[in-house]
């Protein structure tokens, strides 16, 4: 399952700007309806979710000084510790029942247990990677020459 991964973006506009138009779209009072994320924007880093998603990653990025590239962002991709609780109690829940049907010998039930848990897990790994996908669209639009490059373990 998916729970943190890391990337590091580089910009050709300055960190400012780029802060700022992530501050612009932070959900921060209650008729803000139109924004897109919520969390925060400090000086020099930020960290988001999107605002209408309950189970969208974090995304939690850090300006660090690299050598001819003074605004690179590095960006921290994470899921919460509920979503993470939530899961773990999700398998336990589901391996719960299919292990009672399995020794009942409800071998139909087991198998659509084992199906359903299956698609419960990938729909959640789509509903991650595509909410990664449209940050990573909006950070392209906020600047068009920026280059996201994942950094391996």
């Amino acid at each position: 399952m998916f729970f943190k991964s890391k990337y590091i973006i580089e910009f050709s506009k300055p960190k400012e700007e780029i802060l700022n138009d992530i501050d612009k779209n932070l959900y921060k009072k209650f008729f803000d309806w139109n924004k897109r994320f919520a969390g925060e924007v400090s000086d020099n880093s930020f960290d988001v979710k999107f605002f209408h998603d309950k189970m969208s990653p974090y995304f939690k990025g850090r300006f660090v000084a690299k050598e001819n590239k003074p605004e690179s962002i590095e960006l921290i991709v994470y899921s919460s510790a509920f979503s993470i609780l939530g899961s773990i109690l999700g398998t336990i829940i589901f391996l719960g029942f299919a292990i009672a049907f399995f020794l009942q010998e409800n071998y139909l039930w087991t198998t659509a247990m084992v199906i359903i848990y299956i698609l419960i897990v990938l729909s959640n790994q789509a509903g991650i990677n595509n909410a990664k996908d449209i940050f990573f669209e909006y950070l392209k639009k906020l600047d068009t020459f920026s280059k996201i490059i994942p950094v391996k373990k």
